[in-house]
């Protein structure tokens, strides 16, 4: 069973999509700001990161940094989901090693879906996309892949 941290500082969704990633079978954590989030990934050692970019006491790029010090959190997956919309932000998230960036309000099929494909490249050491399609990037590829921008374009 995947462990998944949420940090996400509004209540509401955070206890929405703990019980959504629960019901799917995922052991669920939360975090309520960027302290947290590193203290929580410490204690925990998640298989994936969902984390808000917006948040109090330390920001979630500034988190996600801190986390990547340590050894054993470096190989956790990231999906960053957010309110966000600058693109030269997601731009400077994607270069940090993200493997999904979602924006709120988000599909939450499309959120189970990207975490479940990410998870599995995980197992089977490949990177994969949405429809359990595996692909091996050409080198001058960025491993990064940006879900949220497929799944609007498919509607």
């Amino acid at each position: 069973m995947e462990t998944i941290l949420i940090v996400e500082d509004e209540l509401d969704v955070q206890k929405v999509l703990a019980k959504r990633l629960s019901s799917h079978g995922f052991t669920v954590h939360c975090a309520s700001d960027g302290y947290q989030a590193v203290e929580m990934a410490h204690k925990v050692n998640p298989d994936l990161i969902l984390l808000d970019l917006q948040l109090p006491a330390g920001d979630g790029l500034t988190a996600l940094r801190k986390m990547r010090m340590s050894a054993k959190i470096q190989r956790a997956r990231v999906v960053v989901l957010t309110g966000l919309t600058n693109e030269g932000y997601k731009e400077k998230i994607l270069k940090e090693g993200v493997d999904a960036y979602l924006q709120k309000p988000y599909d939450a099929q499309a959120l189970i879906e990207t975490i479940d494909q990410i998870l599995k490249g995980t197992k089977d050491n490949s990177p994969c996309l949405l429809g359990g399609e595996k692909k091996n990037p050409p080198e001058e590829e960025l491993p990064l892949f940006d879900f949220a921008a497929k799944n609007q374009a498919g509607k």
